[in-house]
């Protein structure tokens, strides 16, 4: 695409520099010299052949105008995940670059914002999800050709440390469920389903009668609950990814009583007084008060979380032989990879025990 430089000696830059964009409009720049007018055609001319043009105009959008379209995208996040970009880009990001223009946010003022943060004392997952966002945000921008680069990119954070996972023992999980019998009798069924399924607690809160079969000991996780706002909502489990559990049999005679007479809609696992569990009043009168008692015994449980019972189940699985594919199908992980990478270090044995059938082969060959 040609340009064109024209001559206008009454102006104080009197060499300007034309073109016309891939927007069919005209952009123009004047300078004192025509050497300096051909230098910046030339380079203008050169973005628009390499496909790396951008409006020069766009950069100018304001931040907080721009960002609006940005979450409007998110179609295939769920309305939790939502919510979170909305807190985020609400309660951190705004507040810093909700007036600057696109073009303004630079490398320099992203580090100011990370160091801010962190001398607030916020956690470092906190702040590298709060940079996760903005740095997506200025992605698109770059994809809509309204800046060059992302400015965002090769920005230091803090280090997040991964929170311990905690195991227990078929005994410790047998007093646990105990523990919570003792707060509320029959509660003990669910920690003990929990820790021998590995289903989420969302899956757990999600599960109907319809989706349980006690004759076969299958139980189909087709959907998952989170709370939005106060409210639960129902949607599939985590990505979309249905999957069948088996139950042993000790579990499922467990199981038998407390799902008599359930219709096929009736949720599985209730609140003591009715209705679907809900998380936090689940975890303080009855999940802490368990904990605290076993805790009483091993010190080192004390910071025993929901979640550790899905880290148990699969600690079971593999004490009890199970391969690593069968343990991925368990806990619904995408790949086999993601369930070795949490897990890998839970093999030792096995490896243990391939070296000594490995030394029976060599013997036997000897």
């Amino acid at each position: 695409m040609n340009g064109s430089i024209d001559y206008r000696p009454d102006r104080p830059r009197p060499w300007r520099a034309r073109y016309t964009g891939p927007d069919q409009r005209q952009h123009s720049k004047s300078f004192r010299t025509k050497v300096e007018a051909q230098r910046w055609l030339r380079g203008e001319i050169g973005k628009l052949d390499r496909g790396e043009w951008m409006d020069p105009a766009g950069g100018k959008q304001l931040f907080g105008e721009y960002a609006p379209s940005w979450l409007a995208g998110r179609v295939k996040a769920n309305e939790k995940t939502r919510e979170w970009y909305e807190g985020i880009l609400r309660s951190r990001v705004l507040p810093m670059f909700d007036h600057y223009q696109l073009r303004q946010i630079d490398a320099a003022s992203i580090r100011g914002w990370v160091t801010a943060m962190i001398e607030e004392g916020l956690s470092p997952a906190r702040i590298r999800h709060s940079h996760q966002v903005l740095r997506s945000i200025l992605s698109q921008a770059v994809g809509d050709g309204l800046i060059g680069n992302n400015p965002a990119t090769d920005i230091s954070l803090p280090r997040e440390h991964a929170r311990e996972m905690l195991f227990l023992t078929p005994e410790q999980l047998r007093d646990l469920a105990r523990h919570a019998d003792d707060v509320n009798e029959g509660e003990g069924i669910l920690i003990t389903f929990l820790g021998y399924s590995g289903l989420r607690w969302g899956e757990l809160v999600a599960l109907r009668f319809r989706s349980v079969d006690l004759l076969n000991r299958r139980i189909q996780v087709k959907e998952a609950a989170t709370e939005v706002g106060g409210r639960l909502v129902f949607g599939p489990p985590k990505n979309h990814r249905q999957r069948v559990v088996i139950l042993p049999k000790s579990v499922v005679r467990l199981l038998e009583g407390r799902l008599a007479n359930s219709a096929p809609d009736d949720l599985a696992f209730t609140a003591p007084g009715g209705g679907p569990l809900r998380n936090s009043n689940y975890r303080k009168n009855l999940w802490l008060p368990a904990v605290e008692a076993l805790a009483a015994k091993h010190p080192h449980l004390g910071g025993l979380r929901i979640h550790d019972l899905r880290h148990t189940a699969a600690s079971l699985a593999i004490s009890s032989n199970a391969n690593i594919k069968a343990v991925q199908r368990m806990l619904g992980h995408k790949h086999a990879s993601m369930t070795l990478d949490r897990y890998s270090h839970l093999f030792t044995e096995d490896l243990e025990a391939l070296a000594e059938r490995l030394d029976e082969v060599y013997r036997s060959a000897a």
